[in-house]
């Protein structure tokens, strides 16, 4: 995995900092996503939705590193059979391709950020943000869920752990991602 981004300089105010874990109240891993969101804190300005967009950002970020690594373990095979390869095959294609949305799932959450249009335009975005979230960290959890289905042999393997590793803790920051999306009010 990619290592973490560089930090931003301290937060220079208090309420920036005490707007976080408010903010990340919202999720089931509070001390996750501050810790993970900390370096960007006076970027927020108190807007739910800015919190959102970092998040679904740095999952948009780890997804697309992870994607890569997949790529790279392709490449090798997993040295664990035919069925554990194919099951690799079948995790880089679900992962780069659901990656393919990152983007569009940030434009969403930039209309959150920026409140445009009526409250009708807003859920619409919501939703559409966060059933792309969804379906980002259901694909990763299918990959873990077809290596788990190929076998003890496919699970147990180097490759077939890190596969496991890397979709659990993107899965990690996509969930924190689409708790904060689901928070984020009119």
């Amino acid at each position: 995995m990619a290592p973490a981004p560089a930090p931003a300089p301290a937060p220079s105010s208090p309420a920036a900092t005490s707007f976080l874990p408010a903010s990340c109240a919202a999720t089931n891993a509070l001390d996750a996503c501050y810790n993970l969101l900390l370096p960007y804190v006076d970027t927020f300005h108190g807007n739910l939705a800015r919190v959102a967009r970092a998040a679904a950002a740095i999952a948009g970020a780890r997804q697309r590193d992870f994607a890569g690594e997949l790529g790279r373990l392709k490449l090798r095979g997993t040295g664990a059979g035919k069925v554990a390869d194919m099951t690799l095959a079948d995790c880089f294609n679900e992962v780069s391709t659901s990656n393919l949305f990152a983007n569009e799932t940030l434009g969403h959450i930039d209309n959150l950020v920026g409140r445009l249009g009526s409250r009708e335009d807003f859920d619409s975005q919501r939703v559409l943000a966060q059933e792309l979230l969804y379906s980002t960290e259901s694909g990763l959890m299918q990959c873990v869920d077809w290596f788990h289905g190929a076998g003890e042999a496919d699970v147990s393997s180097p490759v077939g752990k890190e596969v496991i590793d890397g979709c659990t803790t993107v899965s990690a920051y996509v969930d924190i991602a689409l708790m904060l999306v689901n928070a984020i009010k009119f």
